[in-house]
């Protein structure tokens, strides 16, 4: 009897663990992955660090020597309306032109389905900002990767860092620096609310998620240029240097529209291999 007893046991237990891996098989075939990567330009021309000079709207001719920024709080818009909003704890990312890994981010876990737009924060929400420092890790890490994103003056993250040169800068050595961050402040300690959200349509195309499949890439395009090119053309001559203060507004309005849709292409294998797939991890 106890021997009878023992195999039924066992073969419970053997169904239990086949009845749970199918079920586990089944809820992986409902999610699938997708890539973001975003390639930076300049007007219509692909960004090169120092060595290319370029013009904006001002006449200032400049060259650019530094642009990243920070994307977070990242959204999928379905075909039907209904929206898809990422884990926050894993939707923070640091853009670099100088560093190419940063450029691509694979995110996993996403419910199958058809998507027809994206949406984004430009910099860091307010709630994170303002978090104990053990909640803010990988990107986030103001003693490692964010060390130079961030002001321990003022207890905020800069969204976006453009520098470089111009003729035209009253800076020292022409040098022209763009700072631009400011969430809002905590408690009585109010600041500005640079904090940006961008939304952008697929167009005619769709992002299909589905568990086995290719996963497929979201290019966007970051245009440099429009920080300066916006609803308020910047004047090199007038301010070269902005980090904080009023004038940070007008540049973080204009850099509101500084993304877009560049299309949507199966993941390379030269891509994939240089993913970004934990945000604040």
């Amino acid at each position: 009897m106890e021997e009878n007893s023992i195999l039924k046991i066992n073969q419970m237990k053997k169904i239990v663990f086949f009845l749970l891996c199918a079920a586990s098989m089944a809820n992986a075939q409902k999610k699938g992955s997708f890539s973001l990567h975003f390639d930076n330009f300049v007007g219509a021309e692909p960004l090169a660090l120092k060595t290319a000079r370029y013009t904006n709207a001002a006449g200032n001719e400049f060259s650019v020597s530094l642009f990243q920024y920070y994307i977070s709080n990242i959204s999928l818009i379905k075909k039907d309306g209904s929206i898809y909003t990422l884990p926050q704890d894993q939707s923070y990312f640091l853009i670099r032109e100088n560093n190419e890994a940063t450029k691509t981010i694979t995110l996993t876990d996403i419910p199958k389905g058809k998507y027809k737009g994206i949406s984004f924060t430009i910099g860091i929400d307010s709630a994170r900002s303002a978090s104990d420092i053990s909640q803010r890790k990988g990107c986030l890490d103001v003693a490692g990767e964010a060390r130079d994103m961030y002001w321990a003056w003022n207890s905020g993250y800069i969204f976006v860092k453009m520098e470089g040169t111009s003729p035209q800068s009253t800076g020292k050595n022409n040098i022209f620096m763009y700072h631009i961050g400011l969430f809002g402040g905590i408690g009585d300690k109010k600041t500005l609310n640079n904090i940006k959200q961008t939304t952008l349509s697929f167009g005619g195309e769709e992002l299909r998620i589905k568990g086995g499949a290719t996963p497929m890439a979201i290019f966007i395009k970051a245009d440099a240029l429009k920080l300066m090119n916006g609803p308020n053309n910047v004047d090199m001559a007038k301010n070269a240097t902005v980090m904080g203060g009023p004038y940070s507004a007008t540049i973080a309005n204009n850099y509101q529209t500084m993304f877009s849709f560049g299309g949507l292409k199966p993941v390379p294998v030269a891509v994939a291999d240089q993913s970004v797939t934990t945000g604040t991890k």
